[in-house]
């Protein structure tokens, strides 16, 4: 039995040595290998095709026999060269581009360098795409060619070249439809950009007065799918029907862009375009009165400042023939109004008496498309007659009902004080 299994082995050993001689394949020691995907950025963004490839003992790779291929557009898995290198130990013959047309044009955005020893029998192989165009999307492959005493064969590794594209700003600044918005007026927004490759999306913000971070308002919720050598993807992003309010006045609506090569710290400062300033028409709202000093009951003689202030566009303080504040007062017991002269809602009270107590009211107007609007608020006054104290006594010229020879006034102290008093 002994016997029998090296003559086994035997017989094995020599049906695979007849198989290497006939059938090369079987022995071929070489490796050819490269990166299974490239992602390069469309523009002047150098991107490096490397091809490593090994060789046995009884190996050789000679001049040319290293190539860079691309496939052409006539169909799968047929390939032209673009380039052809030279090992390390070669004599008489460099590295060039292949003199087609295909070749001449990589020529004139390519780099190739030497082929180089990166291991023990190992070499590699680079082109450098120094310009990357939408075309350039595709496979490629490096072939190595290799001779043995036996005879000759090629081994190649393909990779394929995807070209990405940044977002880009929309093509214009979107505008509100209608133009002239009211209140409750339900607006339409649209936003045409290319989002880049891969394809990105639009997303919509509101950026209101006096606050620093704007409100997300949504976003395109549809990505198309790439397509081999398009690098342009024109999307269109709508808000139909927006409802205006108050709130929205005086606020600028954004459409942003942005993709995988396009983020910026904050979403919203990614490539975009602004509406103009967004004015809302709106009916003035109850006025806002300040009284200063701030109390409604004074003493005779006092001096009070009254403001008045609406919200609503267009404002009240426009101070025309449709937007405007008005002042009236209307004394207490009394049911006739009197109009009074402010500045633009700034009303001055100089001497208040008694006769000075009422209501004071004050009217915003305004309107727009041929409508008029109001609305009021008041303030009640009271004026009390002074209190005159010592000192105010000791200066006041003696007539009337005080009788100033009289025990009671010249012996007026600050204990009395609250005894004397002059309706002013």
């Amino acid at each position: 039995m002994a016997e029998y299994g090296k003559i086994i082995v035997r017989q094995r050993i020599l049906t695979l040595f007849i198989c290497c001689l006939l059938v090369r394949n079987y022995c071929k020691a070489g490796t050819v290998t490269t990166k299974s995907t490239l992602t390069a950025r469309i523009g002047f963004h150098p991107t490096d095709f490397e091809c490593t490839y090994t060789v046995d003992a009884d190996e050789n790779v000679h001049a040319g026999d290293i190539s860079w291929q691309i496939e052409n557009t006539t169909g799968s898995e047929n390939f032209e060269t673009l380039a052809e290198f030279s090992p390390p130990d070669a004599h008489g013959k460099h590295n060039q581009f292949a003199s087609t047309a295909t070749g001449s044009d990589f020529k004139s955005r390519s780099v190739l360098y030497d082929v180089v020893n990166s291991g023990v029998n190992t070499f590699t192989a680079v082109f450098r795409l120094n310009e990357i165009r939408c075309e350039d999307e595709g496979n490629y492959r490096c072939v190595v060619g290799f001779s043995t005493s036996s005879g000759s064969y090629t081994k190649s590794s393909n990779v394929s070249l995807m070209v990405t594209v940044p977002a880009e700003k929309p093509y214009r600044a979107p505008v509100p439809l209608p133009d002239v918005i009211e209140e409750c007026t339900k607006v339409q927004f649209s936003c045409t950009a290319n989002v880049g490759k891969p394809p990105g999306n639009i997303k919509w913000w509101r950026f209101k007065p006096n606050k620093a971070v704007p409100d997300h308002l949504g976003e395109l919720s549809t990505t198309p799918t790439m397509v081999e050598d398009v690098c342009v993807y024109n999307l269109t992003s709508s808000i139909l029907a927006y409802t205006m309010s108050r709130n929205d006045d005086q606020s600028v609506f954004r459409c942003s862009v942005s993709n995988d090569l396009v983020k910026a710290d904050k979403d919203y400062d990614n490539p975009h375009e602004d509406t103009k300033t967004i004015r809302v028409l709106y009916k003035v709202g109850s006025p806002i009165i300040e009284v200063t000093p701030n109390k409604t009951e004074f003493t005779a003689g006092s001096f009070v400042i009254l403001s008045c202030n609406a919200n609503g566009y267009p404002s009240p303080l426009i101070d025309n023939h449709i937007n405007y504040l008005l002042w009236t007062f209307t004394p207490h017991g009394k049911s006739d109004d009197v109009i009074l002269i402010s500045n633009n809602g700034l009303l001055s009270l100089e001497n208040l008496q008694h006769k000075d107590s009422g209501r004071y009211t004050c009217t915003a107007h305004n309107g727009f498309n041929g409508k008029t609007f109001s609305s009021s608020n008041h303030v009640d006054l009271s004026i009390h007659p002074g209190i005159l104290n010592f000192f105010e006594l000791s200066n006041l010229r003696c007539t009337g009902p005080v009788i100033c020879n009289s025990p009671e006034f010249s012996n007026v102290d600050k204990r009395r004080t609250s005894q004397y008093h002059l309706e002013l």
